[in-house]
């Protein structure tokens, strides 16, 4: 998978961050600006996506990326909007373009981000993580162990994949809500700790690199 540029575009010091942080286990540059600023820096400069934030209207932005395509530049859209604005939502087709609903999951963002930059790629070496006799698959969300598949549900998948990309690192609870879940998840921290007990019975033995940190959260150990 070749480093490929970033630019999110919001006027919403959270959102960006956000993405940003849900962005980072991709081999990618990120870069912020307003969303002012948005057709100038098109205009300037080369990304290979871009995620803007739509907000309840997002077709003024959509207008801006089908005269950008007209002129010839090559770019990917993933507009981040309210759920208000599904009713009349209408996604460019002249050029590779997603949505995602304001409220959904980073791991959701990631897959959404991966499908427009490399759709049906293969893993590259940088793509497959191998632990002892598990290897994770972070192109085609899949782990396996001993070479058998390990069944995990999307968001077990999405906290073990995280941790398992940044080992050796205690993460909080709260971290992890918002790193896995996303800024807008309202659940409890239960939800982590049942997650991560799910996740350690799918993966015994290698449970034990995943440890409970006490009083902070959890840790996996590369």
């Amino acid at each position: 998978m070749h480093m490929k540029r970033i630019l999110i575009a919001s006027d919403d010091t959270h959102t960006r961050a956000w993405v940003r942080n849900s962005l980072d286990p991709l081999d990618v540059t990120i870069e912020e600006c307003s969303v002012s600023d948005l057709a100038s820096r098109l205009t300037s400069e080369e990304f290979a996506l871009v995620a803007v934030d739509g907000g309840r209207d997002p077709e003024p932005l959509v207008q801006i990326f089908e005269r950008i395509a007209t002129e010839g530049l090559d770019v990917r859209l993933l507009l981040l909007i309210e759920g208000e604005a599904l009713s009349g939502l209408r996604v460019p087709s002249t050029l590779g373009a997603d949505f995602m609903v304001r409220g959904g999951s980073s791991a959701e963002l990631v897959a959404r981000v991966r499908t427009l930059l490399w759709p049906g790629e293969e893993a590259s070496g940088q793509e497959l993580i191998r632990v002892e006799n598990l290897t994770v698959n972070l192109a085609t969300y899949q782990v396996y162990i001993e070479g058998q598949s390990v069944d995990f549900t999307y968001l077990e998948y999405a906290l073990f994949a995280f941790l398992v990309t940044h080992p050796n690192r205690a993460y909080s609870r709260e971290v992890l809500l918002r790193r896995v879940w996303g800024s807008d998840y309202y659940g409890g921290l239960r939800t982590v700790d049942v997650h991560v007990r799910r996740v350690r019975a799918k993966i015994d033995p290698l449970s034990r690199r995943l440890e409970t940190v006490r009083n902070v959260g959890y840790l996996w150990h590369g």
